[in-house]
């Protein structure tokens, strides 16, 4: 028998869903009949990713490999989307079940995701609700052991809230003012971590709330076909490597390079404008009579690039992109993407620069290292706070650094102190009385920290400790317990102390 050919790095698979809408099943990711074993098993991914990165994706080892299919309608608020998923057990535990997060049905993104079939093995398997419906639980039939791989397809119905343009000032997820955004718009396989003997380790069942970022996954790999309006422009993680018109549809599909998750935000009014920096290619997206402001948000963001790579470690994308998002003047990073409140290119004009530069460090910190955003949110957070004076120092100077850190922390935290509502950095966000304490102490206070440190250890020996830190944890997931472990390399013991002081410890009762 002849092996099965594949065509331009995917096969159309067809498959009726629902009103017969058909779906892209999967990619050439998946497996093939009688199919000679691929020379290069990540040939089809390695166009999301620089040449100097293409060893990256020898390494990462066995990690989730996702091929999904979706048909977007902006019209009825709708998508329908088909996965197969490549379920790999990294942990030390055999796994009878696996749980697969449901984000969209999170309160705050107001979403409704139903999941309308699921296999294991192409055997269908059943599935039951938890975590108050934020996550699907798949129980196995053979219990997947540590450094094996199971196949999961999972079909599913998402419907998405359209959000009043005039009330709905901060929609993260859903339909609001002529854009929809869809982070984590299928289900996501949850992060399992191991415990302290065999057999008690825990799937991440954490429930995130609006004040921070509520997504934690493991690194994985992404192949999305997107079918969608051809009207509308698709601002997207990854690389599009293919498309082709369907009568008044458009066809896409995206690669990724390693990645936390997939996000899909789409207009009809989009325009872009493009440039490159240091081999990636920054698309900045603006909409109609707000060009100006989107060539900004392209300057800024390459610029950040820029200085980044340099004192980090080189960005390992092909593509980077900025966009207006239905988020007022906040932002939002997501890998490969950074969402700008649309409040930022118009009346908060004067906020672009800096947003732009915090959520282009999170590519850094949460998308190449990462951490659990919900419990342990100032690893990421403090640190791309801290990245945008590096930002500012190196475009203008010491002196307007040093008026950033005491406009933007000291002043807020001095605030924070003088009511008495000081607390501790090191906190999950529920522990915060409130978004404004939040912010001032996870991302405020905990830049404060970082600024203490690079001056107690010298700017050049910093710079050496955030790169090995990039190295050492890359792809990775890291907690507060290990990064106080990078942390000891510095071999200077009262950075503890500094740390215990500023990070864990509550302020002393009375203290200013």
């Amino acid at each position: 028998m002849k092996p099965c050919r594949r065509s331009h790095q995917f096969v159309w698979l067809a498959s009726s869903l629902g009103s017969g809408l058909w779906l892209l099943l999967t990619l050439a990711l998946g497996s093939c009949t009688n199919a000679a074993p691929p020379a290069d098993p990540y040939a089809a991914y390695r166009p999301a990713l620089k040449a100097a990165f293409q060893q990256d994706l020898d390494l990462l080892g066995l990690v989730p490999r996702y091929a999904i299919s979706a048909t977007l309608d902006p019209t009825k608020n709708q998508l329908f989307g088909s996965a197969r998923i490549t379920v790999p057990n990294n942990s030390n535990d055999p796994w009878t079940y696996l749980i697969f997060r449901l984000y969209p049905m999170l309160r705050h993104y107001g979403g409704n995701l139903v999941v309308q079939s699921a296999l294991v093995e192409d055997r269908p398997t059943p599935f039951v609700y938890i975590s108050e419906n934020t996550a699907v639980r798949l129980d196995l039939d053979v219990p997947l052991l540590s450094g094996r791989e199971v196949s999961v397809t999972l079909t599913w119905r998402l419907e998405f809230p359209r959000w009043n343009d005039q009330t709905a000032v901060y929609a993260l997820f859903g339909h609001s003012q002529q854009m929809v955004s869809l982070p984590l718009f299928y289900p996501a396989l949850a992060v399992y971590t191991d415990g302290p003997t065999l057999g008690t380790g825990q799937w991440w069942l954490d429930i995130g709330s609006e004040r921070g970022d509520s997504a934690f996954h493991p690194i994985s790999l992404f192949s999305v076909t997107l079918t969608l309006p051809a009207s509308w422009v698709a601002v997207t993680s990854g690389t599009e490597v293919a498309s082709e018109p369907i009568g008044d549809q458009a066809r896409r599909v995206y690669v990724t390079g390693p990645s936390r998750e997939f996000l899909i935000h789409a207009s009809p009014l989009f325009n872009q404008v493009t440039t490159e920096a240091y081999g990636t290619r920054v698309t900045s997206y603006y909409l109609p009579g707000e060009e100006a402001a989107g060539r900004a948000a392209l300057r800024y963001t390459a610029q950040a690039l820029r200085i980044y790579s340099d004192r980090f470690g080189g960005y390992p994308f092909v593509d980077l992109r900025v966009a207006p998002a239905p988020i007022n003047y906040r932002g939002m990073e997501y890998p490969q993407v950074i969402l700008l409140g649309v409040e930022t290119y118009g009346r908060f004009r004067d906020r672009l620069e800096l947003l732009a530069a915090h959520e282009t460090a999170h590519q850094w910190w949460y998308q190449i290292v990462h951490n659990d955003p919900v419990n342990d949110p100032w690893l990421d957070e403090a640190l791309a706070e801290f990245s945008m004076r590096l930002y500012i120092q190196d475009l203008r100077g010491n002196d307007q650094a040093e008026q950033l850190a005491r406009q933007r922390w000291r002043a807020p935290v001095e605030g924070l102190r003088s009511r008495s509502q000081d607390a501790a950095v090191d906190q999950p966000v529920q522990a915060f009385l409130n978004g404004s304490q939040y912010e001032t102490i996870v991302y405020a206070k905990g830049a404060i920290f970082w600024e203490i440190v690079r001056e107690r250890v010298g700017e050049r020996q910093f710079d050496r400790f955030l790169r090995s830190y990039v190295e050492r944890y890359r792809w990775q997931i890291v907690d507060t317990e290990q990064w106080l472990n990078e942390l000891n390399t510095l071999s200077d013991p009262a950075l503890f102390t500094l740390f215990e002081e500023w990070i864990r410890q509550p302020p002393p009762v009375g203290a200013p």
